[in-house]
Formats: structure tokens, C-alpha cells, sequence
């Protein structure tokens, strides 16, 4: 029989009150937004919840990422799962020397060595050469072919950007705000947003979706959304929901789910027991379906 230690908010504090318990316990990290490190053991460990960075020290044998929006560091890896969707794991070496097992399922997850050593190194700060004698305060950033700089005075601050002959300067003096531009090409036209909403005939939603994404954490809700392009990320219990429109990726990390969805391009249940129905194809395509859980059913809803 496999016992499991759950780490979270309430379970952490409860824990300070009862003895060890002699067995050993698979460590299983649940809730939100937290910050906690956990010793791993024999039986390994599993971090669920959504948002939550997580260190894991000493060997873990097995270790499996669910749920959403997690970053994971572990110190000693002997074989890693990551499910959900948009799970940062990082891990330092594998146990004995041997590489680790790693397999990723879900959507958005990523998974990479790193040592501490390879932390980022902060950003050296610009530093300004002061013009001698006028108070003025001067930085300069140039490439093979462009120039920028920015020049301070008392009453006059300017910004210049150029390229050769081309250039763009911006200031503020006493008459106000100005923008002057000498043999500058039209500014190109921004970039149309992606649409929020897909349909059958129109263009596929973002294979990470649009805008932020759909969470459900909780358990035994019923609930209409409105998906507008996002994700959705459902990492509770028993709920019934219905997704109205083109969603963007669609993960199920809890069990006993109902979902009845509008349209999307992907479908991952890395919960159990979960039943999902999609109406609608997007570009004439039915949606990829992935899985890491069992029990799970997925199909296309009968036309009405």
C-alpha cells in the first residue's frame, strides 16, 4: 500500500502538530501560489495546484508535475512525469550519475537542467558619463548599424535614436513636450492582435491560447464560461462545465470532470475518470487528444 504526506498551506501547518509517521510517505504538494521545499524520499513525489515554486532535495526516485503554472527545481532525478499545462521543471543531476527518465505530456511544459551556477546574472546597470562642466548627463548605445542616445541638461532632457542619417529625437523643454524625425521612414504599422474568437471556418486560437487563461481549482462547480480564445485549465474535482466558443488548449488535471466544449484545437486529461465533449471542428479539424490519466473518455458531441 502507498501512502501519501500532502504539503500545502493548511496541510504544512496540521503537520506541526502530529508525530512522524513511521512509513515511509510519497510527498504530494497541493494549492496555490506557494513557496515550500520538501524532502524527498523512497516513494518520491508529486506536485499538483496551480502556481506553486517548489524545491525538492535530497534523491527523487519518481517524481510527477501536475496541475498548472508550477515551477519545479529538483536536486537528484531518477525518473520525471510532467503533465497540465505550463509546469517549469528544472533539475540539477540525475541519481548515482545515471540520466533520468523524463517524459512530458500536457501542453506548454518545459523541462531542463539546471545547475545553481546557471542562475542569470543580474543585468549590469547602464552607467552615464556626465559632460564636464555643463551638468549634463549622457548615455550611449550603438551596434554595427544603428546609434542611440540619450542626453540630459537641466530644462531640456532628449532621447535620439538613429540609423545613419535616419534618425528620431524626443525632448521636453520649457515650451512642452516635441518629436522632430529627419529622413525617417513611415513607423511600420503594429501587429493586428490575434482574434479572440475561432469558429469552424476562421483561423486556429494560439496553440497556447489568448489572453489569461481559464483556471478552475475548485470542486463540484457547475459553470458556463464564455472561452474567447483562452486556455483552460481545470484542476479540481467533479465539476460541470460548460465552454462556450473556440477555446484554446484544454487540460484536465482533476477526475470525475464533465465538460462539454465548443471548440478547440487540443484536449489533455492528465486527470482520471474524466468525460469531455467537443461540438465543433476548428478549420475542419478535430482536436489533437492527449492523455496521462485513465478512465478517461473524449468524443465529439451528437449534432443536435
Amino acid at each position: 500500500m502507498r501512502l501519501e504526506s500532502r504539503v500545502g498551506t493548511m496541510a504544512a501547518a496540521a503537520a506541526l502538530c502530529l508525530p512522524v509517521a513511521a512509513a515511509a510517505q510519497r510527498q504530494v504538494v497541493e494549492g496555490m501560489s506557494q513557496r515550500l521545499t520538501v524532502a524527498c524520499n523512497a516513494e518520491g513525489a508529486t506536485v499538483q495546484g496551480m502556481g506553486n515554486t517548489v524545491t525538492l532535495t535530497g534523491p527523487c526516485p519518481t517524481v510527477r508535475v501536475e496541475g498548472s503554472n508550477n515551477i519545479v527545481h529538483i536536486a537528484s532525478l531518477g525518473r520525471l512525469t510532467v503533465a497540465g499545462m505550463n509546469n517549469k521543471v528544472y533539475w540539477t543531476g540525475g541519481i548515482d550519475g545515471a540520466a533520468p527518465r523524463i517524459t512530458k505530456e500536457g501542453i506548454g511544459n518545459t523541462v531542463e537542467q539546471k545547475t545553481p551556477a546557471d542562475a542569470e546574472a543580474p543585468a549590469k546597470p547602464q552607467t552615464t558619463t556626465p559632460s564636464s562642466g555643463s551638468g549634463a548627463a549622457k548615455a550611449t548605445a550603438s551596434t554595427p548599424s544603428s546609434t542611440a542616445s540619450a542626453t540630459a541638461k537641466p530644462g531640456s532632457p532628449a532621447l535620439t535614436v538613429g540609423s545613419g542619417d535616419k534618425k528620431v529625437s524626443m525632448g521636453a523643454g520649457g515650451d512642452g513636450a516635441a518629436v522632430t524625425a529627419r529622413k525617417g521612414d513611415p513607423a511600420p504599422a503594429r501587429p493586428a492582435a490575434p482574434s479572440a474568437r475561432g469558429s469552424s471556418s476562421g483561423a486556429s486560437p494560439s496553440p497556447t491560447g489568448v489572453g489569461t487563461p481559464i483556471l478552475v481549482p475548485i470542486n463540484q462547480q457547475v459553470k458556463t464560461m464564455d472561452c474567447e480564445g483562452r486556455a483552460v485549465s481545470v484542476q479540481g474535482n467533479g465539476n460541470r462545465l460548460t465552454l462556450k466558443g473556440t477555446c484554446g488548449p484544454v487540460t484536465i488535471g482533476g477526475n470525475d470532470n464533465i465538460l462539454d466544449v465548443g471548440a478547440t484545437t487540443w484536449i489533455d486529461t492528465s486527470g482520471n475518470r474524466n468525460v469531455v465533449k467537443y461540438r465543433e471542428l476548428v478549420n475542419d479539424k478535430a482536436p489533437r487528444i492527449t492523455s496521462g490519466g485513465t478512465g478517461n473518455r473524449v468524443s465529439r458531441a451528437d449534432a443536435q
